[in-house]
């Protein structure tokens, strides 16, 4: 029988080099392809031709604590990313596996700053990157 253990601890984010810290609890981080890698064409007979999606783009959503001190940082990203040529690169490591567990990418762009709301409880902040040249790795 085969154990595993998994931390979230064990869980990086880095954005432009730096890692970012102060996740809110659940799922903090989530990536995904925006397009299915292939699709379908059924012809009037019934041919089908599978067609490949050159689109490699994907988006990359990390939800921190209201309080976190990265959202000061990501709030500079998200300002800087607008000057001419100016790209970030987002990546998560897994580093609970000895493999490579991971989502990333070098041209990305924030999508928009998160909502602002504060009551009761502790609120979540959730930054969201589109990622141009996404890449997932599976290799444990």
């Amino acid at each position: 029988m085969m154990v595993d253990t998994y931390d979230p601890r064990n869980v990086a984010v880095i954005v432009n080099g730096t890692e970012i810290v102060g996740f809110a609890e659940g799922t903090f981080v989530e990536g995904e392809k925006v397009e299915d890698r292939y699709s379908t064409h059924v012809g009037a007979k019934g041919e089908v031709t599978f067609l490949r999606s050159a689109d490699d783009t994907g988006t990359i959503t990390i939800t921190l604590k209201a309080n976190s001190p990265s959202n000061g940082y990501l709030m500079e990203v998200y300002k800087e990313q607008d000057e001419p040529d100016s790209f970030v690169s987002v990546s998560v490591q897994d580093r609970n596996f000895d493999g490579d567990v991971s989502a990333a990418g070098s041209q990305a762009k924030i999508v928009k700053v998160p909502n602002f709301s504060r009551g009761a409880e502790m609120e979540e902040a959730e930054w969201q990157f589109l990622v141009a040249d996404y890449e997932m790795a599976f290799n444990v």
